[in-house]
C-alpha cells in the first residue's frame, strides 16, 4: 500500500502535468512534490543520457542494488532496460548470487 497518493495529471496545476508525462507508479507518487520531482527527474535524465558511465555498467549497478534492497519493482522495472544494453541471463544470474562464475565479467564488472 503506498504511503503518498498516486496523483492523476488532473489532479495537478496545469503547469505541472508534464511531470506525468510518463504516467507510471513512480512518477504518480513523486508528483506529490513537484519540484522535486523536476530535479529528480532531470538527475536521471542525465544519468542515463549524459553520463560518461556504461550503459551495461549503470543497469547491472542498478539491477544489483534492486536486488539487493529487496525492491521487485525497481528490479522488473530495469531488467527490461538492462536487455537492452546488452545485460544477459547469465549476468542476471551472477547478480543475483545464483553462480559464482563471473563469466565475461571484466574486472570493474565484478567489482
Amino acid at each position: 500500500m503506498a504511503r503518498v497518493p498516486y496523483l492523476e495529471p488532473a489532479d495537478l496545476a496545469p503547469e505541472n502535468r508534464d511531470l506525468l508525462k510518463r504516467n507510471i507508479t513512480l512518477h504518480r507518487a513523486l508528483v506529490n512534490s513537484p519540484e522535486a520531482t523536476r530535479s529528480f527527474l532531470g538527475l536521471a535524465r542525465y544519468i542515463r543520457f549524459q553520463s560518461r558511465l556504461d550503459p551495461r555498467l549503470r543497469e547491472m549497478a542498478i539491477l544489483q542494488v534492486g536486488y539487493s534492497a529487496k525492491s521487485p519493482y525497481e528490479y522488473s522495472h530495469h531488467i527490461k532496460i538492462a536487455r537492452e544494453f546488452g545485460v544477459s541471463d547469465d549476468d542476471d544470474l551472477f547478480l543475483r548470487g545464483c553462480c559464482t562464475s563471473a563469466g565475461g565479467f571484466a574486472d570493474r564488472h565484478r567489482a
